[in-house]
């Protein structure tokens, strides 16, 4: 029973940043920082991981580990988390480009990579400039002018980035509960 709901409760805290496409009030999901063209393949990702993290801490957990062992499997976990995140900072800020829609009050993201050709149409525009005006948003032709396979690095790198902070945070909080439950269990 306790696999089980470990289980449904890591998932759905995986599907959790999703649910900024229902527009929570004051509230910016996690998943926002993915281009819209990328989070298909992050969201079952993320899901499936933090599924297999719940089994996993739930195993370990079942196996009475020290808490001196507890302890170092987190630190290694909160760093890794915390790794995650500064390279997904960095993913994002490099070679993702936000573009603003003001007729629909909105922002589309696309994942273009670190450098910009240069090259016509866009020649001295900026790269939010260069997709705003020249390419028109469509993504193939902003794939097609950054180079197809230095965008689908970058979302490679967006997706095994976030897909790794997920499930290290899940881990910590899986982690913290065995913790605690082997606190509890010894009292």
């Amino acid at each position: 029973m306790r696999l089980v709901l470990g289980f449904s409760v890591s998932v759905g805290v995986g599907l959790a940043p999703y649910l900024g496409k229902l527009k929570v009030p004051l509230f910016t999901p996690m998943l926002s920082l993915i281009p819209e063209s990328v989070q298909g393949v992050a969201l079952p990702l993320s899901a499936a991981s933090m599924g297999l993290v719940a089994v996993l801490v739930q195993w370990y957990g079942s196996q009475q580990m020290q808490q001196k062992r507890l302890s170092a499997w987190f630190g290694r976990s909160v760093a890794i988390c915390v790794g995650a995140l500064v390279l997904l900072a960095a993913i994002e800020m490099i070679a993702v480009v936000r573009v603003d829609i003001p007729a629909v009050d909105g922002v589309v993201s696309f994942a273009v990579g670190p450098s910009h050709p240069n090259l016509p149409p866009c020649v001295g525009l900026s790269r939010q400039e260069c997709i705003k005006s020249k390419l028109t948003l469509e993504e193939a032709k902003i794939d097609s002018y950054f180079g197809e396979t230095t965008t689908n690095i970058t979302k490679l790198s967006l997706v095994l980035v976030y897909v790794t902070f997920m499930s290290m945070f899940g881990v910590m909080v899986g982690l913290m509960m065995v913790s605690q439950q082997q606190r509890t269990a010894g009292s």
